[in-house]
């Protein structure tokens, strides 16, 4: 495996120099930003380049937060964190035992959820405990079976699709169509009030993290009754009438209940919304780690329900082809769901995502394909 070893560099010299060895001697490839400095590209894109091209992370927390990139407003560190998150890959944190962290390293290990909170980090308090550490937790990863599995689904599910339920009136009317991911924990604890104001003031800046809105886009938070909801307003259109506009995230909202609800606007042109297999893959990707990240449920399972709020004015096709002189459309308006039939594991929203969300996109596209 390809294991990327992340941290500041200042008061971890030793660590950090006492790891690439140790990797290596048990059979796998260490891979650090000191291995990217001949590289023709910036240092910080091939880091993120290193992350997603691995199998696992390290992140070794010290009392330094590190130098902030203008073009992000957070450090290396933080950045190859973010990018493991969006990756999907396993991640292990280590923290170093009696370290001062100043202000920015504080607001880090605050921002990484239950592995700040102590519960899936490791502490060290010398070089010897990290490397016995690191090797635990390799050994982990060696040993861990396949994890994504599915089951039939044994007991109802209550999917709450946007035009059903009561918070429909969250969405303006002017979306012509939105594509909506629901996962809905299987046995999982209801949230409390105290804990859905905790997950709910990290949730802006959780989506922003996962890359489903960009640094300049604004986003808003607020309560609703059922739960927090963090909207992103559609983006301004440019170009001709015949060019293809992206599609973008609509709203985010965690429910009470426990479950996670993605909505995202599609692609398209003037001729409607475009239904592309490569782009439903990567939102619902992206969609389904996000879940991940903030889910407090405690559930192992989860069933995941997927649809579109309207058919009229959508198409299956493929985005970057050029403009489209005609295509064939449904003429009704209703919503199209794909109602769960089995639960996954939580690995569905973490590393087997990117498996799930191919599976879902097209079972997506061929329903509607089927139901024309």
């Amino acid at each position: 495996m390809r294991i990327f070893i992340s941290s500041v560099r200042r008061g971890l010299e030793v660590e950090r120099d006492a790891l690439p060895g140790l990797i290596k001697a048990l059979g796998h490839e260490p891979v650090r930003f000191e291995d990217f400095s001949a590289q023709s590209a910036p240092s910080r894109e091939a880091c993120i380049k290193g992350v997603e091209s691995s199998d696992a992370y390290l992140l070794i927390l010290g009392p330094h937060y590190g130098t902030v990139f203008p073009e992000t407003g957070q450090s290396a560190t933080h950045d190859e964190w973010v990018a493991a998150q969006r990756a999907g890959i396993a991640r292990y944190v280590f923290r170093k035992s009696g370290s001062t962290f100043d202000v920015e390293q504080q607001q880090f290990e605050k921002s990484l959820g239950e592995y700040g909170s102590g519960r899936f980090y490791k502490a060290f308090s010398d070089v010897s405990e990290l490397q016995q550490a690191v090797v635990a937790s390799i050994r982990e990863l060696e040993a861990a079976p396949e994890s994504l599995d599915f089951e039939p689904l044994q007991e109802t599910v209550e999917v709450r699709w946007l035009l059903e339920d009561d918070f429909r009136n969250q969405f303006s009317s002017s979306e012509r169509c939105l594509l909506e991911i629901h996962v809905v924990p299987i046995h999982g604890r209801p949230v409390s009030a105290r804990l859905l104001d905790e997950v709910g003031a990290g949730l802006p800046g959780q989506v922003r993290n996962a890359g489903l809105v960009s640094a300049a886009q604004g986003v808003e938070f607020d309560h609703f009754e059922g739960g927090v909801i963090v909207r992103s307003p559609a983006p301004s259109r440019r170009g001709g009438l015949h060019e293809t506009h992206d599609g973008s995230l609509a709203a985010v909202l965690i429910r009470k209940s426990g479950g996670t609800t993605v909505t995202f606007r599609l692609p398209g042109d003037m001729m409607g919304s475009i239904l592309d297999l490569n782009d439903l893959s990567r939102r619902l990707g992206s969609a389904l780690r996000l879940a991940g990240q903030v889910d407090v449920s405690g559930a192992d399972r989860f069933a995941i329900g997927v649809g579109i709020t309207s058919t009229s004015m959508v198409a299956v096709g493929e985005l970057g082809r050029g403009p489209r002189n005609s295509v064939g459309m449904h003429l009704s308006s209703a919503p199209l769901h794909l109602e769960p039939d089995e639960t996954v594991s939580r690995a569905a929203l973490d590393r087997g995502a990117g498996e799930v969300a191919t599976m879902l996109a097209r079972s997506l596209i061929r329903t509607f394909q089927n139901s024309t």
